[in-house]
């Protein structure tokens, strides 16, 4: 083979890795997502959540999750942040999965709680937020290490579309990677029944693979 050649062969692989690897390597600094939102209003929502693969973390403030939950920032009163969310987080520090819940009041910084750690891919969790049926207002989170709360959400009732989704959030362009799988995704009616959540929205940021696996289960990776 003449040394033009290898030259040509080696700039045309220079080209391809210049076109196909930073889509791989290169990603999005801050938050993205991938999941489900109900196109309705409930009062609780559920699911099975497990990894499907080791999460690998760039940088130690970095994190990955998989969580159910409702409300959001400026969903609150008077546009304020006011949420509730429970599911399994990773982050930069370690690679192991926990179970925790977040809360965040009008007024407050939001509050990271840990109930378990240890997680490993393929342990699958239920978990859960509702508001309390005969106290308005009044929320609760449900997991394998118990019932926490009841937490006040002002004007919190009858207010918001339950969220299951895939979270990402990067302090580098450096990828996070990441595989979560959400089954039995279950509402919260008014009575306190609890009903599959055949119909969703879908929320997909650059960057994610969202696949439906029938009404009530998806996977979300990414990187």
């Amino acid at each position: 083979m003449t040394r033009a050649r290898i030259a040509l062969l080696a700039g045309v692989s220079a080209l391809a890795a210049a076109v196909l690897v930073p889509a791989a390597l290169a990603c999005p600094k801050g938050y993205s997502y991938a999941g489900l939102v109900s196109p309705t209003k409930a009062n609780g929502v559920a699911a099975t959540i497990s990894m499907l693969d080791t999460p690998s973390v760039a940088g130690r403030s970095s994190h990955v999750a998989g969580w159910v939950g409702v409300g959001g920032p400026g969903l609150g009163p008077h546009r304020q942040d006011e949420w509730l969310q429970v599911g399994l987080a990773t982050f930069g520090d370690s690679n192991e999965g926990r179970l925790y819940y977040e809360l965040a009041r009008p007024g407050r910084s939001p509050e990271y709680v840990e109930l378990a750690a240890g997680i490993v891919p393929g342990v699958r969790v239920r978990v859960a937020v509702m508001e309390l049926q005969f106290a308005r207002d009044a929320w609760i989170v449900v997991s394998p290490a118990g019932i926490s709360g009841p937490f006040y959400l002002p004007r919190s009732h009858d207010a918001w579309e339950p969220v299951a989704t895939a979270e990402s959030y990067a302090e580098t362009r450096q990828c996070n990677r990441y595989a979560y799988r959400f089954g039995g995704l279950q509402l919260a009616d008014d009575d306190g029944s609890w009903g599959t959540m055949r119909r969703a929205e879908t929320l997909q940021d650059p960057g994610w693979r969202l696949r439906r696996h029938g009404a009530s289960s998806f996977s979300a990776t990414g990187a």
